[in-house]
């Protein structure tokens, strides 16, 4: 046996339950690999040639990267939904929701119902990762095999007392503690009908957050301070939302946490955050980017699109809309600022007919974005809104904006009032 060839002929022999000759799996190899097939594609084809199946990895989920194919995790099933979606004008029902193992949650969607519910162990073989909102998704798709396992096969973390402002997408067994500060029913369709869930948003000292209930209890309310033990935590939009379920315990403690209303984050801290929600910045706009004034978007899914065209709906009736995108800069750092249509007419000053009028005039949609560099280039804003990272980097979408006033004269003067010379 060649020995360059040696550890990938032995793979291939694992998955297969038949003899094949080494001399014709090196042959085979070695003619893909002249066809610069990759490698690890090259060895799946061949274990589909010769009639095996190529063995899962086992996996932990806090191991799982976006691209894995053909893993192997044993987790518990914390939540399951049912959706219908629309594929190709082809409807489609699917089951999404969260699993955990000891080492973090993740979510999950599986293409076929495999007859799951919360609070199963289950094994899953011959599942994928792919990206969802920048985070590892595991999916489970017609390839995959699952088997329900014991209750109890899933050992539990032991629980780490963590402040809000230490919570990250994947924790589990999360211990911690917030004072309500607003909570609201919602209904969702979940596998076995309706559920009423509650949401809300929870602060301790320093760090507010939104949270999801999964149980109706009656520690939950507006202005009660809980001790959450046994949580885990998702992003949402890019921002960790805590989640409390049926598993976790919850206890009413007599004393309030005060929340301390930050009136500013420099965005240099802010950037060191896996995400953040409610926070307030100020800064200078350095730049505004690309796919800001007046843009289209799909009437069906809101996506940005080009002359008319959808890459899921195909063509459609187009909306139009606007949008600010800038790069917001305070001396500690920079981010993407995004700022919705009622925020960009706040802040620039003409609607979005009024926009239409401006492109019509000037013949080009483009014309939009250039009124939105004029009126915005090197101004300072306050701006109130959420921050997420993902793979086109640190994200604050707004929610409140104000043009702050331009001190920078009475700065200027404060400063030579303290020198010891005149000029």
């Amino acid at each position: 046996m060649e020995g360059e060839f040696a550890p990938h002929v032995e793979d291939i022999k694992r998955a297969l339950d038949n003899e094949i000759d080494e001399g014709s799996i090196i042959a085979d190899l070695r003619k893909l690999l002249e066809y610069r097939v990759p490698i690890e594609e090259a060895k799946r084809s061949l274990i589909k040639k010769y009639g095996g199946a190529e063995k899962s990895i086992l996996r932990k989920l806090q191991d799982t990267e976006i691209g894995d194919r053909n893993i192997e995790v044993n987790v518990l099933v914390l939540e399951i939904n049912k959706k219908t979606i629309n594929i190709k004008n082809i409807e489609k029902v699917i089951f999404s929701g969260v699993v955990r193992d000891e080492t973090a949650a993740r979510g999950f969607t599986a293409w076929q119902d495999f007859g799951l519910n919360a609070g199963d162990t289950i094994n899953i073989k011959q599942a994928y990762v792919r990206n969802w909102q920048d985070r590892p998704e595991i999916n489970i798709g017609n390839k995959a095999k699952v088997t329900k396992l014991k209750s109890g096969a899933v050992m539990a973390q032991e629980s780490l007392q963590k402040k809000l402002s230490e919570l990250k997408d994947g924790d589990v067994s999360v211990h911690t503690v917030l004072t309500i500060l607003s909570i609201e029913p919602r209904e969702i369709n979940i596998k076995d009908g309706i559920k009423k869930i509650l949401n809300g948003i929870g602060a301790d000292d320093d760090t507010k957050i939104p949270f999801t209930a999964w149980v109706i209890l009656p520690e939950l309310e507006a202005g009660n301070t809980i001790d959450v033990d046994n949580a885990y935590v998702r992003s949402f939009r890019g921002v960790p939302t805590l989640h409390i379920n049926d598993n976790c315990k919850v206890i009413k403690l007599e004393k309030k946490l005060q929340y301390k209303e930050q009136q500013r984050v420099m965005i240099g801290d802010l950037i060191e955050k896996e995400g953040a929600f409610d926070v307030v910045i100020e800064g200078n706009i350095l730049s505004i980017r690309p796919g800001s004034g007046l843009i289209s978007r799909c009437p069906e899914c809101s996506r940005v699109i080009q002359k008319g065209i959808c890459r899921v709906h195909g063509k459609v009736n187009e909306k139009a809309d606007m949008r600010i995108k800038a790069i917001i800069d305070d001396g500690t750092g920079a981010l993407t600022l995004v700022l919705d249509a009622g925020l960009t007419q706040q802040i620039c000053g003409f609607t979005i007919e009024q926009a239409k009028e401006i492109a019509k005039a000037a013949m080009s949609q483009s014309a939009v974005e250039e009124e939105v560099k004029k009126k915005l280039l090197g101004k300072m804003l306050t701006v109130r809104g959420n921050m997420s990272k993902g793979e086109f980097g640190v994200t604050l979408v707004a929610s409140k904006v104000l043009e702050t006033p331009d001190t920078t004269k009475e700065k200027a003067k404060e400063l030579l009032g303290g020198m010891p010379w005149k000029i």
